[in-house]
């Protein structure tokens, strides 16, 4: 039977595996109750359809004083006051086109000059083997305003980026090592739900402790923004595309 390829599936598969559960935010199928629930423990949680991709549909909900609500999407905010406005004005403005979201806790990612980044791990293998390999990894800084990093103002060198960020210096080698390992754990749990699926491209975040965390797992993922390295990467992913 074909394993859905949505967001919810996705983190219900991860989270079967104990190695990955301290690497997971805490994710929700979408509903009011769940909404509110999440709002009220994390402060601020991310909304998502199931089967978006580029950060179509992302909302960020922030608790406010006075029982106000902060709603933004793309580089645009409004403030809402008490849940059953909030909530009205989701359903009309942000969720209306789509049936399946999650709600996900925020990640306060880490960030080079106040604008947070993220990772994007280019994982493959070739047709005839089930070696997965790390093809390939980037950073993606946030364009000013913007609430998702789909929204890149710049992609650097993965050790380039957390060298540059506001991460614990102590740490910063520890997270680069990590980074590859756990990617790898991702994938080798999921291929087996996916067995046909030659390509992940994982969406990783990293706080200002160095903690990693496991955002997202795309499987037929974009290979345009490694043009932007000069690290020889697109060239190997496209090989791999190819074998």
């Amino acid at each position: 039977m074909r394993v859905s390829y949505g967001k919810w599936t996705k983190h219900r598969l991860m989270s079967q595996d104990e190695r990955l559960k301290d690497y997971l935010p805490e994710t929700k199928y979408f509903s009011q109750e769940s909404l509110w629930t999440m709002v009220e423990k994390h402060g601020q949680v991310m909304i998502k359809p199931c089967l978006g991709h580029k950060g179509y549909g992302v909302v960020q909900i922030s608790a406010l004083e006075d029982d106000q609500y902060e709603l933004h999407k793309e580089f645009k905010k409004v403030i809402l006051t008490g849940k059953e406005e909030t909530y009205e004005y989701l359903k009309k403005n942000c969720i209306k086109r789509q049936r399946h979201f999650i709600v996900q806790q925020k990640i306060a990612l880490a960030a080079i000059n106040n604008d947070p980044f993220d990772i994007r791990v280019m994982i493959q293998r070739k047709r005839k083997s089930r070696d997965w390999v790390i093809t390939g990894k980037l950073a993606k800084v946030a364009a000013r305003n913007y609430v998702i990093t789909n929204v890149a103002k710049a992609v650097l060198p993965v050790e380039e980026a957390i060298s540059k960020s506001n991460i614990d210096n102590e740490q910063k080698q520890k997270t680069i090592a990590m980074l590859d390992e756990v990617s790898l754990l991702v994938v080798q749990h999921l291929a087996s739900s996916y067995p046909r699926t030659r390509a992940f491209g994982l969406d990783v975040g990293i706080d200002s402790k160095g903690d990693i965390w496991i955002i997202e797992a795309n499987i037929s993922p974009s290979s345009s923004m490694f043009k932007f390295l000069k690290d020889g990467s697109y060239k190997t992913i496209i090989a791999y595309k190819r074998g």
